[in-house]
This record gives C-alpha cells, sequence and structure tokens, in this order.
C-alpha cells in the first residue's frame, strides 16, 4: 500500500488496521517521517508568512535606528551613536538593546509591557532572549567568540543576564565576515531564509520525537499488559499500529501550533492519540478473536 493511501485510510476508519499491522516497521518509520515532514510544511508555511511581515518591520527599523551595523576588530557598532545605549522595538513583542559596554553600562529595560522575546546587542556578542515566565529568560548566543561559547539550557534570573553576556563576549570581532559593514534593510531575504529553516527544523524535531516517545510508550504498556489477543501479536505488529493510529492526530495537533490556537502540539497530539490508539486496539482485539494473525508480510525483525 502506498503512504497516500494509508493516510486516507486511517482518517477514514479502523479497518484499514487489519492489514497495516502485518506491515513492516521500518516502512511504517518511513511513512512517519513523511507524514512529520509534510505537517511540519503545512505549520511552517503558515507561520512564515506572518513572520515575514515582523521580519520586514524589524530589519527597517533596525536600519533606522542604527545605520549600517559595522563589523570592526574591537567588535560589532551601529553607525548611528555608537557609544548611546538604548532599545528599539522592533515589533509589538521584540525588542533589540544595545549595550555598548557591558562593564560599564547597565542593563536596560528590554522587557517593558508585552515584550517577550529580542536580541541584546554588544560589541563583543549577540545573543537572543525568550521570556518564559515573570522572572526567567532563555539566553541564546548567535554571535559569539567560540572560545568563549556556553549555551545553557537552563532559564536565567533578570539580574543573572549581564553576568552571562560578560562571560561569553568577545574582546574583538566574535565574527568574522568578509564585509565591513552591513545594512539591515538589505538582509530581509536571507534573514526570512534563515527563519524558515529553523522553523522548519524546529517543528519538524518536535513532532517527530513527541510521536516516536509516546508510540514506543503505549506499544510497550499493550505489549506487557495487553489481554490474550494482544498477547499473540508481536511487539512490532503493535509498533507498527500505534505509528498509523497516531497520523491522524498529527493532522488534528499541527492546526494549533499553525495558527497559535491556545493549545500546543503535544497536548491535543497525546490526547487525540491515546484515543484513537485505544479505540484501535479494541477492535483488533474484536476482529482477531479467535483467529490467530498471520505471519506479517515483511519478515524485518523488530523486537
Amino acid at each position: 500500500m502506498s503512504f497516500f493511501n494509508i493516510l486516507f485510510g486511517v482518517c477514514k476508519g479502523t479497518e484499514i488496521f487489519l492489514q497495516l499491522f502485518r506491515l513492516s516497521p521500518w516502512k511504517a518509520l518511513w511513512h512517519l517521517l513523511l507524514m512529520t515532514m509534510l505537517c511540519t510544511i503545512f505549520i511552517t508555511s503558515v507561520k512564515t508568512f506572518p513572520l515575514y511581515k515582523d521580519i520586514d518591520i524589524a530589519c527597517d527599523a533596525i536600519a533606522e535606528q542604527f545605520g549600517p551595523i559595522k563589523f570592526t576588530d574591537k567588535g560589532i557598532f551601529p553607525s548611528i551613536a555608537p557609544d548611546n545605549a538604548r532599545v528599539v522595538q522592533l515589533t509589538e513583542t521584540a525588542t533589540v538593546a544595545y549595550i555598548p559596554d557591558l562593564k560599564t553600562t547597565p542593563i536596560p529595560d528590554f522587557d517593558a509591557e508585552n515584550n517577550s522575546r529580542g536580541v541584546f546587542w554588544s560589541p563583543g556578542i549577540i545573543a537572543g532572549w525568550y521570556k518564559t515566565d515573570t522572572t526567567e529568560y532563555l539566553l541564546v548566543p548567535l554571535i559569539y567568540a567560540p572560545q568563549k561559547a556556553r549555551i545553557s539550557a537552563r532559564p536565567f534570573q533578570k539580574d543573572a543576564i549581564m553576568s552571562y553576556l560578560k562571560e561569553n563576549s568577545s574582546d574583538g570581532n566574535p565574527f568574522r565576515l568578509p564585509v565591513s559593514s552591513v545594512n539591515a534593510a538589505e538582509m530581509k531575504v536571507p534573514v526570512k531564509i534563515y527563519a524558515t529553516i529553523i522553523t522548519l527544523c524546529l517543528q519538524f524535531i518536535q513532532i517527530l520525537f513527541q510521536t516516536l516517545v509516546l508510540t514506543t510508550l503505549f506499544t510497550m504498556i499493550f505489549n506487557l499488559v495487553g489481554s490474550r489477543n494482544f498477547k499473540i501479536l508481536k511487539f512490532k505488529n503493535i509498533f507498527v499500529t500505534a505509528i498509523y493510529a497516531g497520523f491522524p492526530a498529527i493532522i488534528i495537533a499541527s492546526f494549533f501550533p499553525a495558527f497559535d490556537l491556545p493549545l500546543d502540539f503535544n497536548t491535543v497530539y497525546i490526547f487525540c492519540f491515546a484515543v484513537y490508539f485505544i479505540y484501535i486496539m479494541s477492535r483488533l482485539e474484536r476482529d482477531l478473536s479467535g483467529e490467530k494473525p498471520e505471519a506479517p508480510a515483511d519478515d524485518d525483525d523488530f523486537m
């Protein structure tokens, strides 16, 4: 069966699962990769169009407030007022905070009002920030000295941000470019391409990781505590069933991050997958009652 025939079948009803559980796990994993990529492209396509508008606004704001960005032996500086610290509003929720000297300049009010993300810019480091709650922030170095790189997954308190920037800052230019200056207004296309790639990769990893973890977990549970008819199925038969049972859940859950709906992908996926998978396994138990399933069409071993 082809991928699209299977996709339409699992979304239309449960009858197809009497054929699917006999397929090879490797074929099921390949179909899962295709399903993940399709939904990732859908989410990225919907999310990046509004993002492109924000990128246009942000690049114009940087060009107007800072002028061309200069790359010198002493660091990365704006052309306009390089010695003046300031915060520039890029979009409704994002700012760029320029700090000319990390040793003497206090951290500016970068997260006033509704701002939840942005960029810290100092001559020796450029780092992105994201507000996780009212008191903690995630920091991601974007341009920094490789020998001083310290990327931390843990959130920072606001009073620890300046220390982090100092520790990772370079005394000179942390990023060698074959140009001496860059105009932000002319960098819209490269920034959009970069943002699209990052969004695509993050969404793909999230969906694939979530589905594999939950699929494996439910497979182990049903393999260990399933009823008599489940126990005559091998681990790989249940695993294949779980993979294909997740397809409708992936489709439904993808609409939530794409359109910024209240619930996140993980919550919707877990609920939809659990309900549908349990229902499918109960149907299989009924249909296989008194019947030992045939040997799988593909004899590739998978536990």
